[in-house]
């Protein structure tokens, strides 16, 4: 952790001003990093990321009830979230998915294919704890 003007700081994470600009983020990322961990994002986003994670080492799992089209089993290992995943957003039931990062984790809360918000853990030991919870999903999904 770097000294700031003689204390201890870190920035933890960052929720973004709109769901554009998280977005935007994450696809900065996708294009810099070599391993990409997917887990219950809306069908249209993993379509908007889908030309940038060619050549990548990825895994994704996508949320309840939905198949992988001939293209995302193309590009990765696929499997489909066994639970319901959900956050209560504003009162709301809405889904909750992430896109992970060796130091970073985006969450993504939406609903239907509506973004509602984006935001990013950027401390590293919760961004690999994140990533370790992927994994254990991973094993739990049904795969394809």
């Amino acid at each position: 952790m770097p000294i700031v003007d003689g204390k201890y700081e870190a920035k933890i994470s960052t929720t973004y001003a709109s769901p554009q600009e998280g977005i935007d983020e994450i696809k900065r990322m996708i294009q810099k990093s070599r391993r990409i961990r997917i887990s219950n994002l809306p069908m249209p986003l993993l379509d908007e990321f889908k030309p940038h994670l060619k050549d990548k080492d990825i895994m994704i799992v996508l949320p309840q009830n939905e198949a992988p089209t001939e293209e995302l089993e193309q590009l990765a290992p696929i499997a489909t979230t066994k639970a319901k995943i959900y956050v209560d957003y504003m009162g709301q039931e809405a889904n909750s998915g992430s896109v992970n990062f060796a130091s970073r984790s985006f969450s993504i809360i939406w609903s239907g294919e509506k973004i509602l918000l984006v935001s990013a853990m950027e401390y590293a030991k919760c961004a690999k704890c994140l990533l370790e919870t992927f994994e254990g999903g991973w094993r739990y999904a049904q795969k394809w």
